[in-house]
């Protein structure tokens, strides 16, 4: 069994955490702050999660972290504690790795500190350059083979070396994108809360890049979705032929669908804030009309899940909602349940 931790979005960690228990093996410990820890026997298995941003075996905790710049100097020391060889041998099973890699250290933390998240980052390799000396660090993670992850909730620390090359909320379908463009995990964990299956039709009429639709494909599902803009359609159409999924992806006006009633089983959708992308006209108007579309052809107990930073606008009681932190900003997540 191997400790790690996944990194997901706040206001999602239960949906990460039932992703992560359902690997065969796998032990759920602690879920807290976008952060979920486990025991996990399969550690190849993990490479499949689709709503955490990334995903690392578990070094140490560092406890009492404090908030003052003396602390800089602790963090050195500690990072020559850190026992690195098992990991590396352990990583070095799934991918190749040289033997003096190039490392690179990702740093966050909650609160006000009165160091900087680079001051974290350049202790903590100083402290790994003493004791592997011939190990090379550098700023950009992208020319990195190994990651090493200082992840600070107020006094605690977790410190963990990232499982595969690449952090797991990039997509190599994601080869067009666009303003206000959804983070594939939380499009992935829009999926999940709507249990999509492989024999659901799923609808997205603000698909924007489609990345919802290549998600919600993923899983099995059969999608259609569409915008306003011929651009997004475009991007989303080549998305999902980058994805190797099916999509249906329309030009359309979201207040008059050009679609059967009672088509679908369910809608997913990212709707315009008004913010990152422009809205002509009435926020609220469209809004409604939207809704009452979706509505129409979603079959009746079919669910309706939208994201939008006005949920006040639809006008409705929904059955659930989820806060979440995107782009500074603390969306909800709508779930509605279609009566008609």
């Amino acid at each position: 069994m191997a400790d790690i931790f996944a990194i997901t979005t706040r206001g999602l960690e239960q949906v990460s955490a039932q992703e992560i228990a359902a690997i065969p093996g796998t032990i759920i410990k602690t879920v807290a702050y976008r952060r979920v820890e486990a025991a996990c026997k399969d550690i190849n298995a993990l490479a499949n999660l689709r709503t955490v941003d990334d995903v690392f075996l578990k070094l140490q905790t560092w406890l009492s972290v404090g908030h003052q710049r003396s602390e800089l100097a602790r963090f050195t020391t500690l990072s020559t504690e850190l026992g690195l060889d098992s990991l590396f041998s352990l990583i070095k099973r799934l991918r190749p790795l040289t033997r003096t890699p190039r490392f690179s250290v990702t740093a966050n933390f909650v609160g006000k500190r009165n160091y900087s998240a680079p001051e974290i980052k350049a202790s903590v390799a100083d402290g790994i350059l003493s004791r592997y000396d011939e190990w090379r660090y550098s700023e950009d993670d992208e020319e990195s083979e190994i990651n090493l992850r200082v992840f600070i909730d107020h006094d605690t620390a977790v410190v963990g070396m990232r499982l595969f090359k690449h952090p797991l909320h990039r997509r190599d379908y994601k080869i067009d994108h666009l303003p206000g463009s959804l983070k594939p995990p939380i499009a992935a964990a829009l999926a999940q809360l709507a249990t999509v299956q492989a024999d659901t039709t799923i609808l997205d009429p603000f698909c924007g890049g489609g990345t919802i639709l290549v998600e919600a494909a993923l899983m099995g599902a059969k999608v259609i979705g569409g915008d306003v803009s011929l651009d997004a359609v475009i991007k989303a159409q080549e998305n999902a032929l980058s994805a190797s999924v099916k999509a249906a992806v329309h030009q359309w006006d979201a207040a008059h669908l050009p679609l059967a009633t009672g088509l679908v089983d369910g809608v997913l959708s990212n709707l315009p804030w008004g913010r990152q992308v422009a809205v002509d006209e009435n926020l609220k108007l469209l809004y409604q009309a939207a809704l009452a579309e979706m509505r129409r052809v979603v079959k009746p107990g079919g669910q309706i899940l939208l994201l939008t930073t006005h949920p006040e606008l639809l006008d409705v009681k929904p059955a659930e909602e989820i806060e979440i932190s995107l782009y500074g900003q603390t969306p909800k997540i709508i779930r509605l349940i279609n009566r008609e």
